[in-house]
């Protein structure tokens, strides 16, 4: 029960952040990406949610380490790319296989 109150609170506050880069309107700073706190907040939770460590770095927005990866990472790839304007990236975890490392980084990351 109290993943699901988890889960419903990242939800909650996923659609609390849309929503505020809808009513900003086109052509202001907020329709273009939300605010990075929030978003850092909101995937933050959803790593802690699917038993993964968040930890802060300079040079990402979100960074989760070692979260299960059975589920996916869906809503965190639309919220880094689509709300907040970075560049979501994931990797394997090299001592567990079923765990991933999962990154949001600030902008479009060059390859």
């Amino acid at each position: 029960m109290n993943r699901f109150r988890t889960l419903a609170a990242v939800a909650a506050a996923a659609v609390s952040l849309s929503g505020a880069a809808l009513v900003a309107g086109p052509g202001s700073p907020a329709s273009a990406a939300g605010d990075p706190v929030v978003g850092k907040q909101v995937l933050d939770l959803l790593c802690s949610a699917q038993g993964g460590t968040p930890f802060f770095t300079p040079m990402t927005i979100s960074r989760c380490q070692e979260a299960r990866a059975r589920d996916g990472f869906q809503l965190e790839q639309l919220i880094c790319e689509g709300l907040l304007g970075g560049t979501f990236e994931s990797v394997s975890s090299p001592g567990r296989p079923s765990r991933v490392n999962w990154f949001c980084f600030h902008g479009p990351v060059a390859s």
